[in-house]
């Protein structure tokens, strides 16, 4: 499957919230990057990376979500998310940038960009 595929069909299965389609699109030993210095800023495998989405699901509300892309170029492919979400009791809209790397026809990586006034602490 080439880069644009892989790219086009995570991007679809995101927006379709088809959680089954897009995990199967890891691979076993992914990466997960975020800013800042909490617990879920850097994970390292499958089954962190779960533990990482069902904290998110758990602690966060999705009032609205929009995406754009994918962006593709080389091994890899960016995603823009833009969100209306309350976290932990208090509402915020944010945007990111995600860059994820493809080797193998998997996600190996991905790493999530914020905007500099909203990068966490």
């Amino acid at each position: 499957m080439s880069i644009e595929q892989v790219a086009q069909n995570f991007f679809n299965a995101v927006k379709e919230d088809n959680t089954e389609a897009y995990q199967a699109m890891w691979s076993d030993d992914i990466v997960s990057m975020e800013p800042g210095n909490g617990p879920m800023n850097r994970v390292e495998g499958r089954e962190q990376l779960l533990e990482k989405h069902a904290w998110w699901n758990e602690n966060a509300e999705m009032h609205g979500f929009e995406m754009s892309g994918p962006f593709v170029v080389g091994e890899q492919f960016a995603v823009n998310y833009s969100m209306d979400v309350t976290m932990m009791g208090e509402r915020s809209q944010s945007s990111e940038t995600a860059i994820y790397t493809v080797q193998d026809g998997k996600i190996a990586e991905e790493r999530f960009f914020y905007e500099a006034a909203e990068m966490p602490e």
